[in-house]
């Protein structure tokens, strides 16, 4: 058996590393970089700016402005989550966000809401936060008593009778 020489035979384009590269590699590809670090400092973006470090929010050419939609359940749209704010970090997720709806209420009620209360939408569309289409409720029980009688399209939470 033939033992393969490791040894480098080419150096790096950008900053001069010596590397391995089989020759059928070298013929085929354009640049011998030793990472794809060198090689995205190397061929920068069509306009000009270089990959670089990664960009986070407000930065990242992706940002949306601190908002998020979770992705709907049934026949309700999603809800907005939004970067909470420092007076509300103690009612948010791990990663920083807040349902919006929830953040409204709290401002509202001039505290922070406990994990059982429920913010119900008035007209059962989670994307109209408005202060008038919430309202409190102690927990998800009195919301489910509550609701009873209130006839909303597509809503599933009707007395069967």
């Amino acid at each position: 058996m033939q033992t393969v020489n490791r040894r480098p035979n080419v150096t790096c384009d950008l900053c001069g590393a010596g590397m391995y590269r089989r020759p059928s590699t070298l013929a085929m590809n354009v640049g011998k970089f030793c990472s794809r670090a060198c090689r995205n400092r190397a061929h920068p973006l069509p306009d000009g700016r270089n990959f670089g470090p990664p960009k986070r929010g407000a930065d990242n050419l992706a940002w949306k402005g601190g908002v998020t939609i979770k992705r709907p359940k049934g026949n309700y749209g999603g809800v907005r989550h939004v970067r909470a704010p420092e007076w509300a970090l103690a009612m948010a997720r791990s990663d920083g966000y807040i349902a919006e709806h929830r953040l409204v209420m709290a401002q509202m009620a001039g505290r922070l809401l406990t994990r059982t209360e429920v913010v119900n939408h008035i007209d059962h569309n989670p994307s109209n936060n408005s202060p008038k289409n919430l309202e409190l409720w102690p927990d998800n029980g009195s919301h489910k008593r509550g609701e009873v009688g209130r006839f909303a399209d597509g809503v599933a939470n009707r007395l069967r009778g």
